[in-house]
């Protein structure tokens, strides 16, 4: 089976077709009419199903102030997930690994999570995930990440089929993924 993808990440778009060595930039597509500089965009799209991912930054840098080590105020940015899935799917299963950081966040990554920490987040075909208000693991719930919109180039998605289970992966490191045998987006 032939995949086709598409990514538009900073501003540039690459087209990839499976098996094929064949890349084309085809200029300034990131960004739209209404978006803010201050926007990361990924789209990932496989034969029929798109994903857009985009991470609203509120330009405050999170910062730990009772020194645990996790970030307690100015967490305020949020990440807009909207899939357009020719099937109409509208149920899907939606995490985020941080594989691109040596002390990276995997809680929300819906497979090995952290500790005794495991979530996935339950989303439909528009939805937005806000960074949790108290920066605390605890406070991860559906619609509340402790990521942010910084961590946007070390991050490694994955959504599955609430339907099939099938599910897709994309990003910084997607063999991270690889035990679940994830179709890979480009």
């Amino acid at each position: 089976m032939r995949y086709l993808a598409y990514i538009t990440m900073l501003g540039m778009t690459f087209t990839v077709g499976c098996g094929s060595d064949e890349k084309t930039d085809s200029g300034d597509t990131g960004e739209t009419a209404g978006d803010d500089d201050d926007d990361d965009d990924t789209t990932t799209t496989t034969p029929g199903l798109t994903v857009d991912v985009t991470w609203t930054d509120d330009g405050l840098t999170p910062e730990d102030t009772d020194g645990d080590s996790l970030p307690d105020i100015n967490c305020d940015d949020s990440v807009n997930v909207t899939i357009s899935d020719p099937l109409g799917q509208t149920s899907w299963m939606f995490g985020m690994a941080e594989t691109g950081s040596p002390a990276g966040w995997y809680g929300e990554d819906c497979y090995l999570g952290y500790a005794s920490f495991n979530f996935c987040h339950s989303i439909g075909i528009d939805s937005t995930i806000t960074e949790v208000t108290d920066c605390s693991a605890m406070s991860v719930a559906d619609g509340m990440t402790l990521l942010d919109a910084e961590k946007d180039p070390f991050l490694t998605y994955y959504l599955e089929d609430g339907t099939t289970g099938d599910c897709f992966v994309w990003g910084e490191d997607t063999t991270y993924y690889g035990p679940l045998s994830c179709t890979e987006m480009m």
